[in-house]
């Protein structure tokens, strides 16, 4: 054998060893090594029964130089666990051999779903994440709350697009014993009848919400029992995001440069055509457009009102918190606050009779372009034609309407936008707003106003519009036809009829 070919054999033998050496070498295999986990449990908030949860995370972590191979991931429950797990990303309740390198992570994501029980309280379900490693076994808590519920509708469709339907002439009346969670659109169809009793709370699904067609709603709250409406997204970041709720049916079509999609965007509660709805003691937060009315089914000169509203809050919505069109509404004790677009939008003409009402926008997501409040009497059509209807016996007393672009160049929060081209009668009182425009007393439209002076409220970006002060700014009048007797938190009105919907409170106004 020559000498250089013996070099060469004696070398890949000692190439061949040392990679051996290094495989064998490659794990560690210590019986102390341990995991490091960025928790020991994984909570979830409460989780509506037959509804996935959202996904959390946990990060696994080798802290030593060499690689580590985890013998076995696995759910304690296997199959029988209502959690599910991704293993850095390997679906199923078990994996083998999972090596980690030096000094690195892996993710695992943990979802559930719990199985409906006999019980009204939320519920405990448990398991746990058991890892092991080099003989040692470790675990990571899985817990979550359960929470039974009553499910309306279901998946909508633009050619079906009414998930769940109340039948004409029929009442419906949902109770407060178990949470109510909504899918798609509910419909309350003609001369049907939804009455959601105190205390209820009402969860929507994205894109969902409650459409009352020629029907009526009756929300009926009381102090302290307040029927709420949210999403249904319950962990503790969703706590105060907008846009979570409200109608919305996105629907394909053709164009020219292929497949497109028109989105019909409506508001969480809209009532169309209403012969009488009432909304008492609700909070309706963080959806899109809170309430919607569209054109009554009220005769405008009548006594009574297509919708009334009485101690009520709407906040956080990401567009408008009361949209009326051609609409009739009654209003007392009501607050919207904080939307990203408008308060309150009270367009196409309609009949308006407002008291004591807060329409604070002090949003700060983002730069908001619209004003807090308008009033507005025509629309312009699909042929840019300007169409013009009718404002009735429409006053606003006592009322606030101000937010955090006042005193802007060229912005005014109080916006009156009336086209001559039919009558509107319409009346404001003693109402604090900001506007570049004259609203002195003229014996028409207008009497005692306050403007271009920023209300004295708490802390009205926290939601917190009480008043901070009893100056002579925030007192209101007695010519109103509030005759509630009380504020929003059912405290007397006291010497005064205050501006809004809370009384001056001396001994604690911020309470």
């Amino acid at each position: 054998m020559r000498v250089h070919t013996f070099l060469f054999l004696l070398l890949g033998l000692s190439l061949m060893a040392l990679l051996t050496r290094c495989r064998k070498e490659r794990f560690m295999e210590d019986s102390s090594a341990r995991l490091e986990f960025s928790r020991d449990t994984v909570l979830f908030d409460t989780v509506f029964t037959t509804v996935g949860s959202a996904t959390q995370y946990l990060r696994v972590k080798n802290p030593y130089n060499r690689t580590l191979k985890l013998s076995k991931v696995a759910l304690a429950s296997g199959n029988d666990s209502p959690y599910r797990i991704n293993i850095d990303g390997l679906d199923g309740p078990v994996q083998e051999d999972v090596e980690i390198l030096p000094n690195d992570s892996i993710y695992l994501f943990v979802e559930v779903t719990i199985d409906p029980n006999a019980d009204n309280l939320p519920f405990l379900v448990t398991d746990s994440i058991r890892f092991e490693v080099n003989g040692n076994v470790q675990h990571v808590q899985l817990i979550a709350y359960g929470q039974n519920a009553y499910f309306h509708g279901g998946l909508n469709s633009c050619n079906d697009p009414l998930s769940y339907r109340i039948p004409p002439e029929t009442e419906e009346i949902w109770t407060s014993d178990l949470p109510h969670v909504i899918y798609g659109i509910v419909a309350v169809d003609s001369a049907a009848t939804l009455t959601i009793n105190p205390g209820t709370q009402v969860y929507c699904h994205g894109k969902s919400g409650i459409y009352v067609y020629k029907g009526s709603l009756r929300i009926e709250g009381q102090p302290g029992q307040e029927v709420t409406f949210q999403g249904d997204r319950l962990e503790s970041y969703y706590d105060d995001v907008p846009g979570q709720w409200g109608i919305q049916l996105d629907c394909p079509y053709e164009t020219g440069i292929g497949p497109q999609i028109a989105s019909i965007v409506r508001g969480g509660i809209w009532i169309f055509q209403s012969p009488g709805s009432s909304i008492k003691h609700a909070i309706l937060r963080n959806g899109n457009i809170g309430i919607q009315v569209d054109t009554t089914g009220a005769g405008y000169k009548g006594i009574n009102y297509s919708v009334e509203i009485e101690n009520t809050q709407i906040l956080n919505m990401a567009g408008i918190g009361l949209l009326g069109q051609g609409a009739s509404i009654s209003a007392k004790n009501l607050l919207i606050g904080n939307c990203g677009q408008q308060c309150a939008s009270l367009s196409i003409g309609g009949r308006y009779r407002m008291d004591n009402c807060t329409f604070a926008n002090y949003w700060s997501d983002n730069s908001r372009q619209y004003p807090t409040f308008v009033l507005n009497n025509y629309y312009e059509d699909i042929y840019q034609n300007i169409q013009v209807r009718r404002l009735y016996d429409s006053e606003f007393n006592n009322c606030i309407m101000f937010g955090n672009n006042a005193f802007l160049t060229d912005f005014n929060e109080f916006v009156v936008d009336i086209d001559d081209g039919a009558l509107a009668d319409y009346f404001f009182r003693h109402c604090l707003v900001d506007t570049d425009e004259s609203v002195e007393d003229d014996g028409v439209h207008y009497e005692g106003m306050r403007f271009n002076q920023a209300p004295a409220l708490c802390d009205p970006e926290e939601e917190n519009f009480r008043l901070s002060s009893g100056s002579a700014l925030m007192q209101g009048t007695w010519n109103s036809v509030n005759n509630l007797g009380v504020d929003l938190d059912g405290n007397a009105w006291g010497t005064f009829m205050w501006k809004g919907c809370y009384a001056f409170d001396e001994n604690s106004p911020c309470d």
